[in-house]
């Protein structure tokens, strides 16, 4: 006869110990996760505006020292700006130097100072201050960006370009290519902040502005004022430049604007 009196107690699993690493982790990965979507989100104050800025402007400083490193370090690079400096001089005619120095003057100092200067006077008629600190920002830092840049380097012109440049000037960065890369750069993207075309408008003001800076930075190099590397280098601390500036107006728009603040947020508070 079976007395449940005697039978033995029923036993329990053991409880798995719970480690604070353990109860930690989700709520790691929670906020990762919720940084990450922040700065994707197209509408938020630190979102996808500073991303991109980020990367761009990353982009642009590593491109910059990669050429002025292979500069220094006189690597192939030099020879190859050199031999192409050379050779496109052997090809030049007197009709195609009158053409290359007419599309020069697209990104000339005369040329970049009035679209300044107009460009100044537009924004501050249309009381958009944000935007015209951004655009002073970006065409008076470029230009002392620039002629810092030339002294630091100290690097002497090609041999064949005497003629179209001011003597004593330096040849790294080419002030044109950058000159007219933040210059254009710029003046599509306010064209943007005021204007909102359909996609096709978008694309094509984007591949004319594209290419008449292409066209400015090949005419430096046509014209024997510049070797190569010096317009890369001029594009890529135009690149960097226009970065920066872009991204710290865009950031202060959405501030002003108070839109999709970032979760836990709201408009007057100390971290809006």
């Amino acid at each position: 006869m079976n007395d449940d009196r005697f039978s033995p107690p029923p036993t329990t699993p053991p409880t798995a110990r719970v480690t604070a690493r353990e109860v930690v982790k989700p709520a790691e990965h929670g906020r990762l996760h919720g940084f990450v979507v922040a700065r994707l989100e197209p509408k938020a104050y630190l979102g996808l505006h500073l991303t991109v800025g980020l990367v761009v402007g990353a982009v642009g400083i590593w491109m910059f020292g990669a050429l002025l490193d292979a500069l220094l370090d006189n690597a192939m690079m030099v020879k190859v700006d050199i031999a192409t400096d050379a050779f496109i001089h052997a090809q030049m005619t007197p009709s195609l130097l009158r053409i290359v120095f007419a599309t020069t003057q697209f990104g000339g100092p005369i040329a970049m100072t009035a679209l300044g200067i107009v460009g100044a006077i537009v924004l501050w008629r249309a009381k958009r201050k944000a935007v015209l600190m951004g655009w002073i920002a970006a065409f008076a830092g470029g230009a002392i960006i620039d002629e810092v840049l030339k002294h630091v380097v100290h690097r002497s012109r090609p041999p064949y370009g005497a003629a179209f440049v001011q003597a004593g000037s330096f040849s790294f960065p080419s002030g044109h290519a950058m000159g007219s890369m933040i210059g254009y750069g710029m003046l599509v993207w306010t064209l943007f902040v005021f204007w909102h075309p359909r996609r096709a408008w978008k694309v094509i003001i984007y591949v004319l502005a594209g290419l008449l800076v292409l066209a400015i930075g090949l005419s430096r190099i046509f014209l024997g004022v510049h070797y190569p590397s010096d317009v890369g280098g001029g594009w890529a601390a135009a690149l960097a430049w226009l970065a920066v500036c872009i991204t710290g107006v865009n950031i202060t728009l959405h501030r002003h604007a108070g839109v999709a603040l970032p979760a836990g947020t709201h408009k007057g508070s100390p971290t809006s």
